[in-house]
């Protein structure tokens, strides 16, 4: 603990200082205070006074020059007051009114020692002594400069106290945060040296444990040696099993990619027949609705003619009446009677067409329902490759859920052979030391033992004998251990291969163009949506189409009768010339 020695002594220096200080604070005040002197003093006495003070301002001014001046804050600084000056400015009427000189005083007896030797005795602790004992000597002039003086060295003490202070809250903050680090450091000494019991005694056991161990392997016996050959024989025998394991599972492989082939073969053909027929069926919608636009057309046109000829006739019917008014026949009436003859021949040419349109209309209705047997048809095959393209993509999902269930396998049998090869390897090196301690055992020592030399040498040549052997199997062993890992290792690189295969595959279908046999063409206008509900309406309900059928041959027949035997209302004979 000598740093905190060091800060006792410090912080007792610091306070002597403080108190030497002050001392001198308490030194120049009280020079400051006179008592008021007395108007019959003589001037000769005013002006030795006022010697004496300047002395005494210059002894002033150069002991305060010892100390730093702070900045003084308002509430520090001296004021004068009003009596003071008044007393300064009597005092100073005094000094020129004096026409005569004083006789002069000595102050060696009277005047205090630090007007004279104040920088020898100056800091030293001497307060009660270094009053000044005649106060009759200070001049009232310079009291408020000594008064400015000791609040500024008060301040200057005030700060230097704060500041000491607060180096000592500071020494103490340090003293208790080391005081708890100490602590710390106790207690984590305290840990240390129960951890270090600790592994003292876990050492004594595990020494402990060590000599046991020493002494079980020392007691290896033949019994031991026949139980690892079980355990060798037991392995091969696993090994055995996991190898044929690994052949049927490479050959599943082999049949479940042939397989996987055919049926990638087979899907490829079922889409590109599914492409065709969705081509075709589309062909057969676009000449489909070309013979519709040409039925309405010819519809269309047929209007048109009836209304046309509708006109006509109505015009010849009064031509015809007014023929038939008449009683003389002129040329016109011979020209209208031509005409008339023209117009039936007309008639009959227009009733020709009519029969031909007719034989084109129900070839067109022929054509219409071959069409839509066709269709039918396509729609059959298209929902039975749709069925067989969800078997296959099924017999997909299956055999690849096949096929990762066998990947599946080939790791666990991949695991639990590295396993075995493990164990294989620990329980030969177990062996391998084993056989160390026994060579070691059985290497000559100078024991005096009651065999003789013959009987050493048989034993020695035994030992030596079954350590051949077992180095022999040994070495057997770790050859079908090689062998093994080998072939893991093919297999793993097989299996590798199959993998990046497979994924190869995969990506390609994925990129690969797929056919969403749902896929309809976009209708681009409300007039063909309207004619494919009609169509589709038609399609589903055969009495609507049979009505439609029936309803046309008996609106065309009626109208044929029509235009046949009916004669307009306002026909007009004309009267015969």
């Amino acid at each position: 603990m000598s740093w905190f020695a060091d800060l006792a002594g410090r912080a007792e220096t610091l306070l002597n200082n403080l108190d030497e200080q002050t001392g001198a604070v308490l030194r120049n005040g009280h020079g400051g205070i006179k008592p008021r002197p007395d108007n019959s003093s003589p001037p000769d006495i005013v002006q030795k006074k006022k010697f004496i003070s300047k002395n005494k301002r210059s002894l002033l001014d150069n002991r305060s020059s010892f100390t730093p001046v702070p900045k003084n804050s308002p509430t520090n600084q001296p004021r004068s007051t009003p009596k003071s000056l008044d007393h300064a400015k009597i005092q100073d009427h005094r000094k020129k009114s004096a026409g005569k000189k004083s006789p002069q005083y000595t102050l060696h007896n009277n005047g205090p020692n630090t007007m004279e030797d104040d920088y020898k005795s100056y800091g030293l602790r001497q307060r009660r002594f270094s009053l000044p004992t005649d106060l009759e000597f200070v001049n009232h002039e310079n009291i408020t400069f000594d008064m400015q003086n000791l609040e500024v060295e008060n301040a200057m003490l005030k700060n230097e106290i704060n500041v000491v202070n607060r180096e000592v809250s500071d020494l103490l903050n340090k003293l208790r945060t080391t005081e708890n680090e100490l602590k710390q450091v106790q207690t984590r000494a305290e840990a240390q040296s129960k951890l270090n019991q600790r592994l003292i005694l876990d050492k004594e056991g595990l020494l402990v444990q060590l000599d046991d161990l020493r002494s079980k392997i020392e007691e290896v016996s033949v019994v031991e040696l026949s139980q690892f050959r079980s355990d060798k024989q037991a392995l091969d025998s696993e090994n055995r099993r996991l190898q044929e394991r690994n052949c049927d599972l490479q050959n599943d492989i082999r049949n479940l990619r042939d397989e996987l082939h055919d049926r990638q073969s087979q899907q490829n053909k079922l889409e590109n027949e599914l492409r065709h027929t969705q081509t075709q069926i589309y062909d057969l919608e676009h000449d489909l609705e070309k013979r519709k636009l040409e039925c309405v057309r010819l519809e269309n046109e047929w209007e048109a003619y009836k209304l046309r000829v509708k006109s006509m006739l109505f015009s010849k019917d009064n031509e015809i009446k007014a023929l038939r008014d008449g009683s003389n026949l002129s040329e016109d009436t011979k020209q209208l009677i031509e005409q008339i003859d023209r117009l039936k021949e007309e008639r009959d040419d227009l009733s020709q067409g009519l029969s031909k349109v007719k034989t084109e209309f129900s070839e067109m209705k022929h054509h219409m329902a071959q069409l839509e047997a066709r269709n039918s048809n396509a729609e059959r095959v298209i929902a039975g490759l749709r069925d067989a393209l969800k078997e296959e993509r099924a017999a997909r999902n299956k055999a690849e859920a096949h096929a990762n269930s066998l990947s599946k396998e080939l790791q666990t049998a991949k695991l639990q052979s590295g396993q075995t090869i493990a164990n294989l390897r620990a329980s030969l090196h177990n062996k391998e030391e084993e056989l160390l301690l026994l060579k070691e055992n059985s290497a000559p020592t100078t024991d005096t033992s009651a065999l003789n030399v013959g009987d050493y040498d048989v034993m020695h040549s035994i030992e030596n004998e079954k350590i051949q052997y077992l180095t022999q199997t040994v070495v057997q062993k770790q050859g079908r251990i090689d062998s093994l890992l080998a072939d893991n290792n093919m297999l793993k690189i097989q299996l590798d291969k199959l993998e990046t295969k497979y994924k190869t595959e995969m990506s390609l279908r994925a990129r690969s163009h797929v056919v969403n046999v749902n896929d309809e063409r976009r209708n681009t206008s409300p007039l063909a949506k309207l004619s494919l509900r009609m169509g589709l309406m038609l399609k589903r309900f055969p009495l609507i189409r049979i009505f439609i059928v029936f309803y046309m041959i008996g609106l065309h027949f009626w109208v044929m009768t029509v235009l046949l035997t009916s004669t307009p209302e306002n026909y007009i004979v004309r009267p015969k010339s």
